[in-house]
């Protein structure tokens, strides 16, 4: 049976509407669940005996001096990526026996060609080379529907926003009007649909309107209309946003800041709020972490690794840090406001044309009282994606090295300087202590310890985050 060479043909720069997703990105490098494209498509041929991928990156550089003159060769255009994975390799199957050439569409889109010799696939490239397309009158047709154009801007849309990283408990179903969210945690998706209905009307149309509340025995789910935009996290991570389009996100984003329903409490209660999110909630979720097998190798990695002999250690430096930090920023005014709770970018939706941002996931409430909160914390939220990169670690963007003193370093694959100098003059023209601000946060990276635990590598990457923020903020007050 002669060897089949899939041809990853990841040459073709990403052009029209699908740039303002994927920016400079190739469609192979387009992320998606912690993972690349390529990445993604090398593990479904690591499945199939006898068949190999190949990426190609340049037309003219690709070497066929190592392959056999009976080489079948699957030249698939990266642009098109798989829906059907048991269809493809039933397709892949068949292209074992080709004995001419094929191309391989639906609805008139070209997917790939399929070149039954090594000659033949010569005269191909040769062609290729010229034109950069392949010829509908090439060979014989193969329709299907396994594949999706990702070139079509709708279609790529549809594509990477059913490709959200949900947590363990949650799911997300859609087509291409709706999408509807299913959850083990009954409690937790009752409270993100009664959000919506206990708002002040003006806050909702921030959001996007769930309806169609259903509840089983083992589940609970409720459908949203699918918006015609990305969640801003998708374009952040892929470096598709410009420093323009992000003052723009950030004027719309203090504008809700300030658009929310406050009210004045007094000092207490403020203090009890401002402790219950950053203090209390910080110790039950480490208490929480404790209990669970992965803690022992995530302890003993952060007494060998870090400056630190243990977690508790990292998050005593946190109580420490935040009371300095409090204490030199007191308060003229003390207001609690109606929050999202959970206001970062994979929860924002931001059409670049429309100008308009829109609103999912809330921390969700069962009572008016529940809406309350600290006028920091959705901020806290968003500073943990602009200045923690809390969305790299999501698409696995970072890596954790060795430095010279055989520690863990925390490199994230980003350069997020000017933005966060951005981000700082909207904070102070807003009112709000940078500061104060990043302490914040790193509460929220060590509270998030225990939800990732299914990531290990993640979670340790959010210590090395959380620690790399109580320096910076202990070094500055």
């Amino acid at each position: 049976m002669p060897k089949i060479i899939i041809v990853y043909d990841d040459s073709m720069k990403v052009c029209g509407r699908a740039k303002t997703i994927l920016g400079e990105k190739s469609y192979g490098e387009m992320i998606l669940k912690r993972e690349s494209m390529f990445l993604r498509m090398k593990e479904i041929v690591k499945t199939i005996k006898g068949v190999d991928i190949v990426k190609l990156k340049k037309v003219d550089s690709f070497n066929l001096n190592n392959y056999s003159s009976d080489t079948i060769f699957f030249h698939l255009l990266a642009s098109s990526a798989v829906l059907a994975t048991e269809e493809f390799k039933l397709l892949i199957e068949k292209v074992k026996y080709a004995k001419n050439n094929y191309i391989v569409k639906d609805e008139g889109k070209i997917h790939g060609a399929i070149v039954h010799n090594k000659m033949e696939y010569v005269i191909f490239l040769d062609g290729y080379k010229e034109t950069r397309r392949i010829d509908h009158s090439y060979g014989d047709c193969i329709d299907t529907n396994i594949f999706v154009d990702l070139s079509d801007y709708e279609k790529l849309l549809l594509f990477i926003s059913g490709g959200f990283e949900s947590r363990y408990f949650n799911s997300l179903q859609g087509d291409a009007n709706t999408v509807t969210k299913h959850s083990s945690d009954k409690k937790k998706m009752k409270k993100e649909y009664s959000y919506y209905w206990l708002l002040p009307e003006p806050m909702k149309s921030w959001m996007v309107m769930p309806y169609n509340y259903e509840e089983c025995e083992t589940s609970a789910s409720y459908t949203m209309e699918r918006m015609p935009m990305t969640d801003i996290a998708i374009r952040w991570t892929h470096s598709a946003i410009d420093l323009d389009e992000f003052r723009k996100i950030l004027d719309k984003s203090f504008y809700y800041f300030g658009c929310r329903n406050k009210k004045e409490i007094t000092s207490r209660e403020y203090c009890k709020t401002r402790d219950r999110l950053y203090l209390d909630k910080l110790n039950s979720r480490i208490i929480e972490l404790k209990k669970m097998d992965e803690y022992s190798c995530l302890a003993d990695l952060v007494k060998i690794g870090t400056d630190y002999p243990s977690i508790d250690e990292i998050v005593e430096n946190y109580k420490k840090v935040y009371r300095k930090v409090l204490a030199k920023n007191k308060e003229r005014k003390y207001l609690s406001v109606i929050g999202h709770g959970d206001f970062f970018f994979a929860n924002m939706l931001y059409s670049k044309e429309l100008n308009m941002l829109k609103l999912i996931d809330p921390k969700g409430a069962l009572r008016e009282s529940d809406l309350w909160t600290d006028p920091y914390y959705d901020i806290a939220k968003l500073s943990h994606s602009v200045c923690g990169n809390y969305d790299f670690f999501n698409t696995g963007s970072y890596s954790i090295d060795l430095n010279s003193r055989l520690k863990f370093e925390l490199n994230v694959f980003t350069d997020n300087t000017k933005e966060k100098e951005i981000f700082k003059k909207y904070l102070d023209a807003n009112g709000y202590d940078y500061y104060v601000v990043r302490i914040y946060e790193a509460s929220l990276f060590l509270s998030m310890l225990p939800l990732h635990i299914d990531n290990l590598h993640k979670v340790l990457g959010f210590v090395l985050n959380a620690i790399n923020i109580i320096e910076e903020v202990d070094e500055n007050v």
